[in-house]
């Protein structure tokens, strides 16, 4: 009889032994890189640790700075509304790859200070103000969300633009927002939407003032990613600046220094 349990007792801690191997195989294998069908589209794989919604920020992110790579100066209704995917995926994968860095000053910029891109140019929605005798706005005005207007039809489908909040803009306005599905250069969309007949107005709702941003610089195999953390006055241009630099060569990511004014306390 000893001898059965101490057969039975033996077989328990193998099979014990095999789960938790099993477990820890399991964990290694989700703790970087999940491929899954909530991706399809991303070609950034489920990275645990990262929501949806911080994907979403980080490719608005990657829009905007490539956009800003492409255009000399403000002039990016010159380009055209889909953005070179190559470049917004190369910025992409760098942000992510900071982000889920071990690096201690990756999780200062990232997880404590937040910080993203200031919000210039627009990539992801505009307001539309018209007049209120526009007959192709009737379907609107009705509750629904398409015009009988085959220009802004077109481009709604094209570009995935939803029509939302439909309100009265003034006595004589009204106006309406589109927002894109996945990240756009708006501007040449603002801008072609701004000849329709009726149309007296298209905001691109970019703010004023200055904030917050990241900076990138092409480097040969990757890139010099910087996040800045702006201060003093900024509702009239910022002051100060502090930033935090980085390098991202082949998804590797490395802290190159930090730089700029001293932070106020509150900030540290």
């Amino acid at each position: 009889m000893k001898t059965i349990y101490l057969r039975k007792k033996a077989i328990k801690k193998h099979l014990l032994l095999v789960a938790m191997i099993c477990f820890l195989s399991l964990a290694e294998s989700t703790s970087t890189l999940v491929y899954g069908y909530e991706n399809i589209g991303d070609p950034v794989s489920s990275i645990i640790g990262i929501s949806n919604h911080q994907k979403k920020q980080y490719k608005k992110d990657a829009t905007r700075l490539a956009l800003r790579q492409l255009v000399d100066g403000t002039n990016f209704e010159m380009l055209d509304a889909k953005v070179p995917k190559n470049i917004v995926e190369s910025i992409y994968s760098s942000l992510i790859a900071i982000h889920i860095s071990e690096l201690p000053e990756a999780k200062v910029v990232t997880s404590k200070h937040k910080l993203h891109t200031f919000p210039t140019p627009t990539v992801d929605r505009l307001v539309v103000i018209y007049k209120k005798n526009a007959k192709w706005a009737t379907p609107l005005r009705l509750g629904d969300d398409i015009t009988d207007n085959d220009k802004i039809n077109e481009l709604s489908k094209k570009f995935k633009l939803k029509i939302d909040r439909h309100v009265e803009w003034d006595e004589d306005h009204f106006s309406f927002n589109m927002r894109a599905e996945e990240s756009l250069n708006i501007a040449p969309l603002a801008k072609d939407l701004s000849t329709i007949e009726s149309i007296t107005l298209v905001d691109l709702m970019e703010p004023n003032g200055d904030g917050n941003d990241i900076e990138i610089k092409k480097l040969a195999s990757g890139w010099e990613i910087n996040y800045i953390i702006k201060f003093d006055r900024c509702i009239s241009g910022c002051k100060k600046r502090h930033t935090w630099s980085f390098e991202v060569i082949n998804d590797k990511v490395s802290f190159k220094g930090e730089s700029g004014d001293e932070l106020p306390k509150w900030m540290r």
